[in-house]
């Protein structure tokens, strides 16, 4: 008889469970997947006289190096007194803005793009990143390219996959001409986060890079930059 009890209760008990799972609208909320990228250059010095100042920094990609961010994104993306646009440098695409004012303000802005499963199913498949299906995209490693070095020379495949390290990334600058008695230097904050969504609660992993570094206001050309990378490991959503 209580052996008869106890299998009931685990019944009952089994059957909220599932009924919950199928029809509670906190079971079968979907939290889409995205790329979240918040930029931030301060105390930039003063442009060459009638000419064009440039500042380039990384791209969010995946590990074989294609965007994960729409470019027309990045470049109807407007900063006051800055134009964006992506470029081709020799270590890869890179965002850049460039503008040729009298003065540099600082740069502030964030890109949002939230993907949907069908979106990426409409896709041809030749147009997919590596040719993954949409779930599988959701899944795939993201961060902040050009890639210049990894720990113990890891390929950029096998960082990606560990939950958390420093790299080398590059920024870049350009057309700048600092007072010579000046030793200010330049801050880039860049946050990147790629979320891999939830469905059902079951949570996808999310994948962060930071680089929160200052640059000497005299430096010229490409600057190497460390950049932590972070993997925030995914699971039921309410854990």
């Amino acid at each position: 008889m209580k052996v008869d009890y106890v299998l009931k209760a685990i019944t009952a008990v089994l059957a909220v469970v599932v009924f919950l799972f199928l029809f509670s609208p906190a079971f079968t909320e979907t939290v889409l997947p995205g790329n979240y990228y918040l930029i931030s250059i301060t105390d930039l010095p003063g442009p060459a006289v009638n000419g064009t100042a440039t500042v380039m920094v990384p791209l969010p990609a995946n590990a074989t190096g294609e965007p994960v961010i729409p470019e027309g994104t990045f470049s109807s993306g407007r900063v006051v007194g800055w134009q964006a646009e992506i470029r081709e440098t020799p270590y890869g695409k890179m965002l850049a803005f460039t503008t040729t004012g009298e003065y540099a303000p600082d740069i502030s802005v964030s890109f949002e793009v939230v993907q949907t499963e069908d979106e990426l199913q409409r896709l041809p498949l030749h147009q997919r990143p590596t040719n993954l299906t949409a779930w599988e995209m959701k899944r795939e490693p993201r961060l902040l390219v050009p890639v210049l070095a990894t720990p113990d020379n890891m390929s950029v495949a096998e960082f990606s996959r560990v939950s958390s390290g420093t790299y080398t990334s590059v920024v870049f600058l350009d057309g700048f001409v600092p007072s010579p008695e000046d030793a200010a230097v330049v801050t880039f904050s860049l946050d990147y986060r790629g979320v891999g969504g939830t469905k059902r609660l079951m949570r996808e992993n999310t994948w962060t890079t930071m680089v929160n570094t200052a640059v000497v206001s005299t430096e010229s050309g490409f600057v190497p930059v460390p950049a932590d990378y972070r993997v925030i490991a995914g699971g039921i959503g309410f854990l």
